[in-house]
């Protein structure tokens, strides 16, 4: 049971998102539609974090509402009025209702007109539609889709005595920030509990994708190894994958040697956007399908979620 000051912080942060009408959505239905405009990436799972947080902002300000993350009734309004939008314009039902008809029907726009066939209505395929995204404005017709897919950078050099092996790990807790599922602590902390779960054995230099997985498992997270190709392929989709690269290919120089780094979606230029935990002052830096599969090393990575 949560008790002071953590309960007060807790009950304050869910307070922000929830809706308190009785007639208004759900935050699972909230999240269904902003995760089908593109807004939201992570999983619907109905608890108004963070990643939640940010998309309620993000949406609002292109909507020109009051920005402050709040799904009140106001924000649920035009939500269910955009979705109704992309409806109308795919020829379904508009019910307000981005479930799986509407998802097949972008589809199917998608695949007819070119785009990327992921069923959400971003801003690309929403300026395909005619639908405005940003109220009071024409459509932009070459925005970055999901922007950088929710990534999140931690320097793995500090992460305690064994930074510079961290790469592993590090990766691994950024895929739990992708899925919207921090864990507690500092970044630090994450990664050395990550580190534990992985089960790394001592003297071992680095760490092999089993000790990821099995780490990733200890956070009730699925993960799989695939090759390389699946997982290139994987985050264009939008999903968050771990890539085992050879850092001095992937960086354009030296030395080379063996690092893991979280790729999730792509921008308009087809780029990859990439977290590299060894290159934190990079921030988030896209990369070209052709420079990353140069960069593979053991043809192997790590499809997360």
């Amino acid at each position: 049971m949560l008790r002071g000051t953590a309960a007060v912080g807790m009950a304050a942060a869910a307070a922000v998102l929830m809706p308190t009408s009785a007639h208004a959505g759900t935050m699972v239905e909230i999240q269904k539609s902003l995760k089908g405009l593109y807004y939201y990436r992570g999983v619907i799972d109905g608890y108004g974090g963070p990643m939640t947080t940010g998309a309620v902002k993000e949406f609002q300000s292109d909507r020109s509402l009051v920005v402050d993350g709040y799904a009140g009734p106001v924000t649920q309004g035009e939500l269910d009025e955009v979705v109704k939008a992309v409806q109308s314009a795919v020829g379904v039902v508009t019910d307000g209702d981005y479930g799986p008809v509407t998802q097949s029907a972008v589809e199917r726009f998608q695949s007819s007109h070119g785009l990327t066939v992921d069923g959400y209505a971003g801003a690309k395929t929403m300026a395909a539609l005619g639908v405005s995204r940003t109220k009071g404005s024409n459509p932009d017709p070459d925005p970055d889709p999901g922007g950088s897919g929710e990534l999140v950078v931690i320097n793995q050099m500090d992460t305690g005595p064994m930074s510079d092996e961290n790469c592993g790990p590090t990766s691994a807790v950024i895929t739990l920030y992708a899925l919207g599922r921090p864990p507690s602590g500092s970044h630090k902390e994450a990664v050395m509990n990550m580190r534990e779960a992985c089960r790394i054995p001592a003297g071992t230099w680095g760490s092999d994708v089993s000790h990821l997985i099995q780490g990733l498992g200890a956070y009730d997270t699925d993960a799989r190894k695939v090759d390389y190709a699946s997982a290139l392929a994987a985050a264009a989709d939008g999903k968050p994958v771990i890539l085992n690269v050879n850092h001095g290919v992937l960086l354009g120089g030296a030395p080379s040697y063996g690092h893991y780094v979280v790729a999730r979606g792509t921008n308009s230029a087809g780029e990859f956007y990439v977290s590299d935990p060894g290159r934190a002052s990079l921030g988030i830096k896209g990369y070209s399908r052709s420079r990353l599969e140069a960069a593979a090393r053991y043809n192997r990575g790590i499809i997360v979620g």
